[in-house]
């Protein structure tokens, strides 16, 4: 009977912090919608290139808590949905099931967006960030993408440029919601990694 009693409220407890757990919408969030096509990263990539659109890749794991937030938040919101549907082909990599793929995209950290075109790397973000960065952060690498030197490699420089220079006209035209913040971007001047299907 003693014993008993210790089992029931370590059991009461565990009960109540997964209730709590998914009553705050905690736990793994829904794929969201803009991916509602299943494309793999391959398919996208193929598509990108008859479509003549650049990928917008998301990479997450059910286990990281920014991919989460940021699938319910800014993923999950209109402007982003259209955004990401009208300007790309999306790809979404689990880290998990798909880790050949995110190896491939060279991937360290999540959440990453990455943006391809013709297979290879022209953008790169890692981390959580605000809306209107995010926003920003798209808009600057779909020009970057269908620019005439879309690649991380040869053009990190113009692609920071355009960036701030969209950050700036912003700014200057009173955006909101991001607090007259310049936008914070990480890309990485490094080889861009070529994506394509090892073989």
């Amino acid at each position: 009977m003693k014993i008993l009693r210790p089992i029931s409220i370590v059991l009461i407890f565990c009960v109540t912090v997964i209730l709590i757990h998914r009553l705050m919408g905690l736990g793994t969030a829904p794929v969201p919608n803009v991916f509602s096509a299943g494309f793999s990263l391959d398919s996208a990539i193929e598509r990108g290139k008859a479509e003549k659109k650049p990928v917008f890749v998301f990479v997450t794991a059910d286990w990281c808590a920014p991919c989460q937030q940021m699938k319910r938040t800014i993923l999950s919101e209109p402007s982003i949905e259209q955004q990401i549907a009208r300007d790309f082909v999306p790809a979404y990599v689990d880290l998990e099931k798909q880790k050949d793929a995110a190896e491939r995209l060279q991937v360290f950290s999540i959440p990453a967006t990455l943006v391809l075109w013709d297979g290879k790397l022209v953008a790169r973000m890692e981390g959580l960030i605000p809306h209107d960065s995010y926003q920003k952060w798209l808009e600057a690498a779909h020009a970057q993408a269908l620019s005439d030197r879309p690649f991380l490699e040869r053009a990190s420089d113009e692609f920071v440029k355009n960036l701030n220079a969209k950050a700036d006209a912003n700014e200057a035209g009173g955006a909101e919601g991001d607090g007259g913040a310049k936008t914070d971007l990480r890309v990485s001047p490094s080889r861009a990694p070529d994506v394509k299907p090892p073989g």
